[in-house]
């Protein structure tokens, strides 16, 4: 320790806090907070795609729920979801819903999928209605679609073109599969889950992160 260092009292956790003189930092010698290490950080990422809420992640990673929250929110504000081509054959487009704030207040997840590439090209989140179809397509961008497929919600046949709509459960068989691997990959979406944010910017993050992870999730064959 220098000479231009001096103890400066000791923190509420009884650790022993430092002074420089010289540009007024404070410090500490050692740091025992879990969150602020890096491995933990990717530890509470992997446990976001794999099913766990905050709690458990708190449980098990031994760190404060503000810590799971400000990486959820840090992490998620990075990503990005759109389509990574201009061109499509088949887009199938489903909702599933969720709870934000309690269980009597549903938000929808309205997403678009192209079963060719595995990708999900673009998601949006709010109330089930015609004006949140629009938002989707309107996220989608200027891509080229050959055919969109749905299931008979009206919205769908209210704001996709006709001659280009198909519609009916055989052909959104692929995307009926992904609304599961979402839901087994973020507790929020369980479908009886007892993890629900309390805020729509969690949620929105949280399901941000989930559609990544499934976006880029290795592939084995």
């Amino acid at each position: 320790m220098g000479s231009k260092v001096v103890k400066n009292g000791l923190k509420i956790t009884g650790t022993q806090n430092y002074l420089c003189t010289k540009c007024k930092k404070q410090f500490q010698s050692d740091y025992f907070y879990l969150g602020c290490q890096k491995d933990v950080k990717l530890m509470i990422l992997r446990m976001l795609v794999n099913g766990n809420g905050v709690r458990d992640i708190c449980r098990i990673a031994l760190v404060s729920a503000g810590c799971v929250l400000r990486t959820l929110l840090s992490i998620g504000n990075l990503i990005t979801i759109e389509p990574q081509r201009k061109h499509y054959h088949k887009v199938q487009i489903d909702e599933l819903y969720s709870f934000v704030g309690s269980k009597k207040k549903k938000v929808w997840i309205i997403y678009a999928y192209d079963a060719f590439t595995g990708e999900i090209l673009g998601v949006t989140a709010g109330k089930r209605s015609k004006k949140q179809v629009r938002d989707l397509i309107k996220r989608l961008g200027d891509i080229e679609v050959d055919w969109w497929c749905t299931d008979a919600w009206k919205a769908f046949a209210q704001v996709l073109p006709y001659d280009r709509h198909l519609i009916g459960k055989k052909f959104t068989k692929a995307i009926e599969g992904v609304n599961t691997a979402l839901r087994s990959s973020c507790k929020r979406l369980h479908r009886r889950t007892n993890a629900f944010s309390k805020k729509l910017q969690n949620h929105w993050n949280a399901l941000k992160i989930a559609i990544n992870n499934f976006n880029n999730k290795p592939s084995y064959n």
